[in-house]
C-alpha cells in the first residue's frame, strides 16, 4: 500500500502537479547510533533507555583499559585543550555532553525532540564507524565495517521505534506522510568506510569475511541487501580508498587508516593551487606526534601500518604553488555500483569522494539527470583542500536537482558566513545543513558576538539538573539544534536565506522524488 501512494505521488510530480509541500528543514548529516560503532568502548552513552543508565557515569568505558583511557583523552582535547571529563553523567552532566567532546553521547532521544520542535521534519541518520579506531581502542567489537552497519541500521530503527515522535521514511511519500503527521521522518544511510567488508583490514580480523576483491554479482547483492534493510542514503566512499574510488585528502592521519583497510598509503599528485583552489600538502602522519604517542603506537597499530616509523609512509615532494589531491578517482567497480546504486533509487552523496572521483561521479549524474548531493561540507575557497565543493561541481549538483548541505560551522557567524559564500554559488534553496553529531565531529561552539534570547515561549533545555544555554556552552548537544537555527539571524541570516533553509525538507523530498521517478529509466 505504502509503494502504491508513493508511485502516485510520483506519478503526480513528474505530471507536474506537485502534493503539498511540507514545512521545516533537514539535517543531511547525523549519527544517533554511534554509541554501536568504534568498538563498542570509546563512544559513550546511549540514544534512549534508562537515562541514569544510557547516560550515566562513563568511568567504566573509559577507564578499564589504560591504552584506551589515553586515546579518548587525547581524542577528547585536540578540539579545546582545556577540557576535561568528570566521567559525571546523569544528572548533573558535570563536564559532558560539550560542543568539543566528541566520544560522548550528543542524541538522547529528548534532544532529538527538541530539534524536531524547533523545526527539523527531516533526520539523514547514517550508520557510520571506523575499524582503525575500533581496533586501536581494544573494544569488545564488532570491528568490522559489514557487521557494524548492520547494528546500526538495527539500533537506529530501534531508536525511532523507542520514541513516539519519529517514524522511518523508505520511500519520498512516507516522508509527506510523516512531516504532515506532525512527526520526524528518519532516513537511514550509510557512511560506513567499506560496506559489504569489501576491504582487507591489516589485523587480520578473524570475526569476520573479508571481499577484497568483489565482483559486480556480489557489489550488486550487497546493495540490494542494503536496500531491504531499509538503507536509502549512501556513501560510496568515506575515509579510505575503497574499491569503488578514492577518498578526499585532507588528513595526514587519515593516511594510517588507509594502510590500515587497505594494505598501502595514499598516492598523490600535485594539482595547480591558482586553478584548484587545493593548498593543502600532505605530511607522514608521524609527524608532530608527541613523545607519549610514539611509545604507545605499538600497542595501537600494526606494525606495517605504524606512523611512528618513517620508513612506513612516503614524504611527499610539493612544489611551489601547488597542493596535494587524491591519485585515485573512480574504479570499474565504482563505475558499476554507482550506476546500480541510481538504478535503485538510492540518495548519493558525493562527499568524501577524492576531486577525480567526485568530477567523474558527477559527470555520471549529469549524462543520467540524475540527483547527488553533498550533504556536509562547505566551499573549496573555505577548505582549501579537494573534500571542498568547487563552483563547477556545485553547478552540477544544482543541474540534476540534487541538495547541498553546509557543515555546521565553528559558531553561527562562521556558518551563516559560508552559507552567504554557498547561496551566492547555487542560490537560497536546496540547501539545508549537515550536522555531523556522533561522528567525531565537535559542533559549534558559542559566538560570543551574538545572544539567543529566551523568554516563556522559548526557554533553555533542560534535563536532569542540568540547564543550557547556548550562548555560554555553544551546541553542547542536538538539543540545542534549535537554539541553533534560531541564533542565525542575529548573525546576518536574511528572512529570504531562512525562508529558504525553513523550506529544504520540501527541496530534500522533491530530489528523493526525482530520484525514484529516474531510477526506472536506467539500464
Amino acid at each position: 500500500m505504502r509503494y502504491a501512494y508513493c508511485l502516485f505521488i510520483s506519478l503526480l510530480v513528474w505530471s507536474g502537479v506537485r502534493a503539498q509541500p511540507i514545512t521545516g528543514f533537514v539535517d543531511m548529516h547525523a549519527h544517533p547510533r554511534g554509541d554501536l560503532a568504534y568498538g563498542r568502548e570509546l563512544f559513550y552513552g546511549a540514544p534512549y533507555g534508562d537515562i541514569s543508565v544510557a547516560l550515566g557515569d562513563c568511568r567504566h568505558d573509559h577507564s578499564t583499559n589504560l591504552v584506551r583511557s589515553m586515546l579518548a583523552a587525547q581524542t577528547e582535547q585536540q578540539n579545546c585543550p582545556t577540557w576535561r571529563d568528570s566521567k559525571k553523567g546523569y544528572p548533573d552532566f558535570a563536564s559532558w555532553p560539550a560542543w568539543c567532546s566528541i566520544l560522548h553521547q550528543q542524541m538522547w532521544v529528548d534532544w532529538i525532540r527538541r530539534a524536531h520542535e524547533g523545526g527539523l521534519n527531516i533526520m539523514v541518520a547514517l550508520a557510520v564507524s571506523s575499524h582503525t579506531i575500533a581496533y586501536a581502542s581494544k573494544g569488545h567489537g564488532p570491528y568490522d565495517d559489514e557487521q557494524v552497519l548492520l547494528d546500526c541500521v538495527q539500533g537506529i530503527k530501534d531508536l525511532v521505534a523507542h520514541s513516539d515522535f519519529m517514524e522511518v521514511a523508505y520511500a519520498p511519500g512516507d516522508v509527506r506522510r510523516i512531516v504532515a503527521g506532525g512527526k520526524l521522518a528518519v532516513i537511514i544511510g550509510s557512511e560506513m568506510d567499506n560496506i559489504g567488508n569489501f576491504y582487507s583490514p591489516q589485523d587480520h580480523y578473524g570475526k569476520a569475511t573479508f571481499a577484497p576483491a568483489p565482483t559486480e554479482a556480489q557489489i550488486q547483492a550487497e546493495l540490494d541487501k542494503l536496500y531491504a534493510l531499509g538503507v536509502r542514503y549512501i556513501f560510496p566512499v568515506h575515509l579510505n580508498n575503497t574499491v569503488f574510488g578514492g577518498t578526499a585528502v585532507f588528513n595526514k592521519t587519515l593516511n594510517v587508516a588507509n594502510k590500515f583497510a587497505t594494505g598501502s598509503e595514499w598516492k598523490m599528485e600535485q594539482v595547480r593551487s591558482d586553478t584548484s583552489g587545493i593548498t593543502f600538502h600532505l605530511e607522514h602522519p608521524g609527524a608532530g606526534l608527541p613523545a607519549i604517542a610514539k611509545a604507545f603506537m605499538p600497542l595501537l597499530m600494526p606494525k606495517n601500518v605504524n606512523p611512528a616509523k618513517k620508513a612506513n609512509y612516503t614524504i611527499w615532494d610539493t612544489l611551489t604553488g601547488y597542493g596535494h589531491r587524491n591519485a585515485q578517482g573512480l574504479t570499474e567497480r565504482g563505475r558499476f555500483a554507482i550506476r546500480y546504486m541510481m538504478q535503485k533509487g538510492y540518495m548519493i552523496d558525493v562527499d568524501h569522494m577524492s576531486e577525480k572521483m567526485t568530477n567523474e561521479v558527477l559527470s555520471m549524474a549529469v549524462a543520467a539527470d540524475y540527483p547527488v548531493n553533498s550533504g556536509h561540507n562547505e566551499p573549496r575557497s573555505i577548505s582549501h583542500t579537494e573534500n571542498g565543493r568547487t563552483r563547477a561541481q556545485y553547478t552540477q549538483i544544482k543541474k540534476v536537482g540534487g541538495m547541498i548541505g553546509v557543515g555546521h560551522g565553528v559558531n553561527a557567524s562562521d556558518f551563516v558566513q559560508t552559507y552567504h559564500t554557498v547561496a551566492g554559488l547555487v542560490g537560497d534553496y536546496h540547501m539545508a545543513i549537515g550536522t555531523d553529531v556522533g561522528g567525531f565531529s565537535a559542533q559549534p561552539m558559542r559566538d560570543t558576538t551574538i545572544r539567543v534570547l529566551y523568554d516563556n515561549a522559548f526557554t533553555r533545555c533542560k534535563t536532569g539538573n542540568r540547564t543550557w544555554d547556548i550562548n555560554t556552552v555553544g551546541m553542547a548537544h542536538y538539543g540545542l539544534l534549535a537554539d541553533y537555527v534560531r541564533s542565525w539571524p542575529f548573525a546576518g541570516m536574511s528572512t529570504r536565506e531562512m525562508k529558504g533553509f525553513m523550506s529544504s525538507a520540501e527541496y530534500f523530498v522533491q530530489m528523493w522524488e526525482k530520484c525514484e521517478g529516474r531510477k526506472g529509466s536506467l539500464k
